[in-house]
């Protein structure tokens, strides 16, 4: 992926959304290119951090589409088994326990569902959920690659 600025972005971002039959694919595969290739630093509008343990999740923006990725995390084995089955367990974790894999929003679509939706982020000291509402409301003016100061959960 070569990219010279925002437009040729914006013009591959759209390509790759008119693209795909899966729109939450698209979204996971917009960002996973986009990171491989070095360049999320340039469509970040805004991060959530932990104040102990450091990025907890970073949102980009891409046209006119706002998206936002978790980092992965693993619970304490007693919350673990709290929170989840042992089948999802398996079936969903990186190491079949209680390593979580990060996750890909499309936070337009999260704010549609009104406003209590959002995004959940977690690590060892914090698990909260985002607001969809609150994500777009706080980006709205920023420009992508200048996103100012993170969000301390």
């Amino acid at each position: 992926m070569a990219m010279n600025g925002s437009a040729d972005l914006g013009n591959w971002w759209q390509a790759l959304w008119a693209a795909s039959a899966d729109d939450a694919e698209a979204i996971h595969t917009a960002y996973q290119q986009i990171e491989n290739a070095g360049l999320i630093p340039k469509v970040t509008v805004h991060r959530y951090l932990c104040g102990r343990c450091g990025p907890l999740a970073t949102v980009i923006r891409l046209g006119d589409k706002t998206i936002a990725r978790t980092v992965d995390y693993k619970y304490s084995r007693g919350l673990n088994l709290r929170q989840s089955v042992a089948a999802a367990r398996e079936r969903n974790t990186l190491d079949g326990e209680r390593h979580w894999p990060s996750c890909t929003y499309d936070v337009d679509a999260l704010a549609r569902c009104g406003p209590q939706a959002g995004f959940d982020v977690t690590c060892r000291h914090v698990t909260t959920t985002v607001a969809a509402a609150d994500v777009l409301a706080l980006t709205r003016d920023v420009k992508p690659g200048h996103p100012g100061k993170p969000t301390r959960l």
